[in-house]
């Protein structure tokens, strides 16, 4: 009678771990357990699905490069290293390619009389964060769409958690204010 061995789980570290070693692998089961987070944050930098499609392919991309060289500090986790990555390919995006739309390719406007926005909330928070400083939106995004703590978002916008706490107060009081107006 054959003995089962219980499955083996992997933790985060250890597949870094292994991934820095060169195994595809374990560097497939990190991009299963990032590919969405990146993407969401890539899309709502971008908000193009074809372009944060791209860019979310050119971070693990940047990533696997990058892992030859990693040398994580015990204070910096992977996921702020792969995040500060996809800030990086973003602000790359915006600093090579020029926003203009011609005429032509804009899609013609249907008719929208009788149609009814089924998430009204939704339109007016995105649009109220629209409106707010880049910084404020950056910080209430990774915080609260991206649920990240308050020490990694530190992290990933190079400030103290003190100053991260405070630019969340605020940026939550322009937000209201928005909302409000």
């Amino acid at each position: 009678m054959a003995v089962l061995h219980p499955a083996r789980i992997d933790t985060p570290k250890e597949l870094v771990e292994r991934a820095c070693k060169g195994d595809i692998k374990s560097f497939g089961r990190i991009y299963e357990l990032w590919v969405d987070n990146i993407y969401r944050f890539t899309y709502l930098k971008t908000k193009d699905e074809n372009v944060a499609e791209d860019l979310t392919a050119d971070v693990f991309l940047r990533a696997w490069k990058g892992l030859k060289t990693l040398k994580l500090k015990s204070e910096v986790r992977f996921s702020t290293w792969l995040f500060a990555i996809a800030r990086n390919a973003v602000i790359d995006y915006y600093r090579t390619t020029k926003q203009e739309i011609s005429f032509e390719s804009l899609p013609e406007m249907p008719d929208l009389e009788g149609e009814v926005d089924l998430y009204p909330e939704q339109t007016r928070l995105r649009q109220a964060l629209d409106r707010i400083r880049p910084e404020y939106r950056q910080v209430l995004t990774l915080r609260y769409l991206e649920d990240i703590p308050i020490a990694k978002v530190a992290q990933m916008i190079k400030k103290k958690e003190g100053n991260v706490r405070t630019l969340t107060s605020r940026a939550l009081s322009a937000l209201k204010e928005e909302l409000e107006s």
